[in-house]
């Protein structure tokens, strides 16, 4: 078989009429779920430098009922419309670095209690105007 043709694919039909391929290839091993309208849903590909997940489709939702962790040496989020954090509990944000926060507008409420502002050396705020009990 001439390397720049694609190896056949290795399917097993699944429940619900989605399925599975196996496609091995010299330099690419890929294991696709497959949905029942033909695109593919989830694909493991398998490299040389390790695996690499791809899901694809309308949504996503990773479930734990317990700890999730993700442990990268660096780890990207990225939304084309919005990015919401929640949490029932405490949410913590630690940097050893700085800590960068840029927008068009921002808004610091505190619901219940004080809003602090700590700093070992100055504090410095720099506006058109700074309004004071407003």
């Amino acid at each position: 078989m001439p390397e720049d043709r694609e190896a056949p694919a290795t399917a097993l039909e699944l429940v619900g009429q989605h399925r599975v391929e196996l496609r091995r290839d010299p330099a690419l091993d890929t294991l696709e779920l497959i949905g029942r309208d033909g695109k593919v849903v989830l694909a493991i590909e398998v490299r040389e430098t390790g695996p690499v997940l791809r899901f694809e489709g309308a949504g996503l939702t990773l479930k734990a009922a317990g700890e999730l962790v993700l442990d990268a040496k660096k780890l990207t989020l990225r939304s084309d419309e919005a990015l919401s954090l929640s949490t029932g509990g405490d949410l913590e944000l630690v940097a050893a670095g700085d800590l960068r926060s840029t927008a068009r507008v921002q808004t610091i409420t505190a619901e219940l209690g004080d809003v602090r502002v700590e700093a070992n050396d100055d504090v410095r705020i720099d506006g058109e105007r700074v309004l004071v009990n407003c």
